[in-house]
């Protein structure tokens, strides 16, 4: 694997510092196995059906990082058969993918991280909402103003446009 390829590798130790447990835990549920006792059936599908809900969020992200994983993976084959001497198996623009995979590890790592945090302060999240109400008005009010600015940018180059077309309306109509 190429070293550029090599750094944007997100190891199965590392997807478990990310969500705080074993990847294939969080990956299939039931991995509590057969019973040895009538009893065991209830039991096990109990703590396999409450793991399930625990890790619903997370679980969605770690097929995310698997999907990404098979990405990468795609792009090593294509560099092995490339390395092999097939010359048009190579991708065109592999410095754009390799950056779009960039990109894509730190948006995994970020929501990996975020899932985590807001998983192990769920009980302090439901009994304080209004610490958080107040933060996420705040940030509302951040976007609007953004989306406010950005309109008042449009409507002033929408402005500009109008004036310089009048312009050069009034130029035509004196020539003529």
């Amino acid at each position: 694997m190429r070293p550029d390829l090599q750094g944007l590798v997100i190891s199965e130790e590392y997807l478990t510092n990310l969500i705080g447990e074993n990847p294939h835990k969080v990956r299939y549920f039931y991995t509590a196995g057969k019973p040895r006792e009538p009893g065991d059936l209830l039991i096990k599908l109990g703590m396999s059906t409450i793991r399930w809900l625990k890790f619903k969020s997370v679980r969605r992200l770690v097929k995310e990082v698997d999907r990404y994983s098979a990405v990468i993976r795609a792009v090593d084959i294509n560099d092995q058969l490339e390395e092999a001497g097939n010359p048009g198996v190579g991708l065109s623009d592999r410095e754009k993918v390799i950056q779009a995979l960039s990109v894509m590890k730190s948006d995994l790592e970020r929501a990996l991280k975020t899932e985590r945090i807001l998983r192990e302060n769920k009980n302090f999240i439901a009994k304080h909402p209004q610490l958080f109400t107040t933060n996420l008005t705040a940030l509302t009010a951040l976007q609007l103003s953004d989306k406010a600015s950005e309109y008042g940018r449009v409507l002033d180059q929408a402005l500009q446009i109008a004036v310089g077309v009048q312009e050069e309306m009034r130029k035509l109509q004196n020539r003529q």
